[in-house]
């Protein structure tokens, strides 16, 4: 467990009676408890534990590791043998890749409450999410200036929302990173997307479109959003402090810490017209626009 929490940037500390160790990254503290004694796992479950931060009092979370089956924590979170297998491969993988494991706290209490971070739901076989087809083939054929096969494109990106609550404290200035948002990446090239995400909706698969796999998995994409999005949030403060006569300026950048950005990503479609005459141009099958980059790389347009 140790290992597993090390992996995701927390600081372990041993501990003694009523816990074992406690794990520190930033504001958050988790104080880890394994027994398969219910008494015990029940006393520590009702009891709350708090870090003192600056005189600041926040609550600690609570992880229960057991392989009693009768030990179920209301507030605290369970891990049982099978939790145990699965962070432990995923620490090992992130271990030897030399990425952080990132882990995210969840609120049902009694069941595992922490663990890497997932894409959405997916669309169940047959639909996928995606921007709306308005234009017809058509329309992006007389709209291309073009005369030739037309083929209906489904090119992959990945959107995300996001929440961060969190601040820091230094030299008596408070610096907040309280936001939240949503944006979109390319799934081919990393690129940001601007894409109208309140018209994206579930769909079925249009029989004739081609399926461009994405080049960027799921892993590497959130590596990407949770890298922009800790150089977005950052802040740059500008301290001024007098010492006598003198008056000190100092500048310093403040990041959000990675584990007080929430996220969730979810694989989404963008259809495109290729129409292949004289010239290769593709055409937004939502917006009716022409493209002057192309989202594949595979495609040059001329």
């Amino acid at each position: 467990m140790r290992r597993i929490l090390e992996a995701a940037g927390y600081d372990i500390e041993e501990e003694g009676d009523p816990f074992d160790f406690s794990a520190l990254a930033g504001r958050e503290c988790i104080l880890t408890l394994c027994t398969d004694d219910p008494a015990i796992a029940r006393r520590f479950d009702h009891t709350q534990y708090n870090l003192d931060d600056a005189g600041e009092r926040v609550p600690c979370k609570k992880l229960i590791y057991t392989s009693n089956p009768e030990i179920r924590p209301k507030e605290g979170v369970l891990w049982q043998n099978r939790d145990l297998a699965r962070y432990a491969g995923e620490a090992a993988v992130a271990r030897i890749s030399g990425e952080r494991l990132v882990i995210s706290w969840g609120s049902a209490p009694g069941r595992e409450g922490m663990k890497p971070h997932m894409a959405g739901d997916a669309p169940p076989p047959g639909r996928i999410r995606a921007l709306p087809i308005r234009a017809t083939a058509d329309e992006a054929m007389r709209i291309s200036g073009q005369n030739g096969p037309v083929r209906l494109r489904m090119i992959p990106a990945w959107v995300y929302d996001y929440s961060c609550k969190g601040d820091a404290s230094y030299k008596g200035k408070q610096i907040t990173f309280d936001a939240n948002g949503s944006g979109a990446i390319s799934a081919v090239n990393g690129l940001p997307q601007d894409l109208d995400l309140d018209a994206i909706s579930e769909i079925e698969i249009p029989g004739d479109a081609e399926m461009v796999r994405p080049s960027i998995l799921q892993k590497e994409a959130e590596e990407k959003i949770l890298t922009h999005l800790i150089g977005a949030l950052s802040k740059r403060v500008r301290i001024k402090t007098e010492s006598g006569d003198a008056i000190f300026s100092e500048e310093k950048t403040f990041r959000p810490p990675r584990d007080q950005i929430e996220r969730s990503i979810q694989l989404t479609y963008i259809p495109i017209w290729q129409i292949r005459g004289k010239h290769i141009v593709e055409v937004n099958a939502f917006t009716g626009e022409i493209l002057s980059e192309p989202m594949d790389e595979g495609v040059e347009l001329l």
